[in-house]
C-alpha cells in the first residue's frame, strides 16, 4: 500500500473530494485545498508531493511556476496542460482522470523518483 503525504488542490469540490478519498483509499495521509495556499505554509507542512489541478492556477504565470517549484513533485491534472509549465511539473495526468491513473502518477513520482 502507498505511503506518503500528499496536498491535492482543485478549485471543483467534487473533484477535490473525490480525489482525496481515492487517494487516502491507497493509503495516502491527503490534505485537501480548493485554491493555492501560500508558499510558507507548502514548505511548512513538506508534503511527499502535490496534485495539481490546473484550473486552480489563477495568477500570473509566474507565480504557478514557483509554487510548482515549491510543492515539487506535482502531478499536473489537465485537459490540454500550458506548454510554459510542463516543465516544472513531474508528471501529467489528462483529464477527466481515468482509474488509478492519479495514484499511479505518485507512485512513479514518489517511489521511482521521476
Amino acid at each position: 500500500m502507498a505511503q506518503g503525504r500528499i496536498l491535492v488542490v482543485a478549485p471543483n469540490e467534487a473533484l477535490r473530494l473525490s480525489l482525496a478519498f481515492a487517494l487516502e483509499a491507497e493509503g495516502y495521509e491527503v490534505t485537501a485545498r480548493g485554491e493555492l495556499p501560500y508558499h510558507g505554509w507548502v514548505a511548512q507542512k513538506a508534503f511527499d508531493a502535490t496534485v495539481l489541478d490546473q484550473r486552480a492556477l489563477t495568477g500570473a504565470d509566474y507565480e504557478s511556476i514557483a509554487f510548482c517549484v515549491k510543492a515539487h513533485p506535482v502531478v499536473l491534472l489537465a485537459s490540454r496542460p500550458h506548454p510554459w509549465l510542463v516543465e516544472w511539473v513531474s508528471d501529467v495526468v489528462e483529464m477527466p482522470v481515468v482509474g488509478n491513473a492519479v495514484a499511479s502518477a505518485l507512485d512513479r513520482t514518489i517511489v521511482h523518483g521521476q
